[in-house]
């Protein structure tokens, strides 16, 4: 619970100071992201170094600063303080491997979205967005050059653990908390800041299974009274996309978990069915365990 005695100016200045020292923050990471391509060009080892500075200067660095300026309890604006307990992070992850099916089902639906002729330039610009986005990825996790043990451990720390890690903060620890300090509901809080992170992404054909996930960190957020736990979920979904991508590279047959779901058999929607009413089931459990009940 944020308690507002604790916290320093108005609303709009605090949002106000959030968005100048991210912007402070977008003009560093681009200097030296520029900075590292120009010496090393677009390599897995520069985009592991820009990838590095982002997640410290343009997401960490904000949301601590901020916070420090917002409020005399950083850590307990940020929802640093407390822990979760090890029942919660393991529903949660089980949530997270449960709704795989179903997840990959709206990512398809979600990259099946045509535009009408007169949009089709349009079209073709988000296409090739995605397409530069997934070769960017590609080159980042460095598995198309090498695919040693090494290498996945590497990538794991750094798109894994940095990224949720840095993302949580900026997001639902320092974003979603100051619109809470406005007068607003926190269920507009948690999907405005869902959708906020979905459209900074820049990659349209994933956008709504983004903010679903989004949103389902930020009740994590609020459920357990701890950032910890939509940190962990964050690293584990992605550590889980590393690792598939990976094996997918090593030709580990039928590891391909973003195939789950989508082969559009009877099977494939019995699956997806039985993969909605799991991850239904286990949110109102973990809802149901969660600080707001208990209080």
């Amino acid at each position: 619970m944020i308690n507002h005695n604790k916290l320093s100016l108005n609303f709009g200045a605090r949002f106000a100071l959030f968005c100048c020292f991210t912007l402070i923050g977008f003009i560093i990471c681009g200097f030296f992201s520029f900075f590292a391509t120009s010496i090393w060009g677009i390599n897995t080892l520069s985009l592991r170094i820009s990838t590095i500075i982002q997640d410290i200067i343009l997401f960490i660095a904000p949301a601590i600063i901020s916070s420090i300026f917002i409020t005399r309890l950083p850590a307990d604006f940020l929802q640093l303080r407390k822990f979760p307990s090890l029942k919660f992070i393991t529903l949660t992850l089980l949530i997270i491997v449960l709704s795989i099916p179903l997840m990959n089902f709206i990512v398809h639906c979600n990259q099946s979205i045509t535009f009408p002729d007169a949009l089709k330039n349009f079209e073709s610009t988000l296409i090739s967005m995605e397409l530069e986005n997934q070769k960017n990825i590609n080159i980042l996790l460095g598995f198309d050059s090498t695919s040693s043990i090494i290498n996945l451990i590497i990538s794991i720390l750094i798109v894994g653990v940095l990224t949720g890690l840095s993302e949580e903060l900026f997001f639902r620890g320092a974003l979603q908390n100051i619109f809470r300090t406005k007068p607003m509901s926190i269920h507009s809080a948690i999907w405005i800041t869902a959708v906020i992170f979905s459209a900074l992404h820049f990659q349209f054909y994933g956008f709504i299974p983004r903010v679903l996930l989004g949103a389902f960190f930020g009740y994590l957020a609020l459920w357990s009274g701890s950032l910890w736990l939509p940190i962990i979920a964050h690293a584990f979904n992605n550590t889980m996309v590393v690792i598939s991508t990976w094996a997918i590279n090593e030709n580990v047959k039928n590891f391909d978990i973003n195939k789950i779901g989508t082969e559009f058999t009877i099977e494939s929607y019995i699956l997806i069915a039985i993969s909605a009413i799991a991850t239904f089931l286990g949110i109102l459990i973990l809802y149901r365990h969660s600080n707001l009940i208990s209080k």
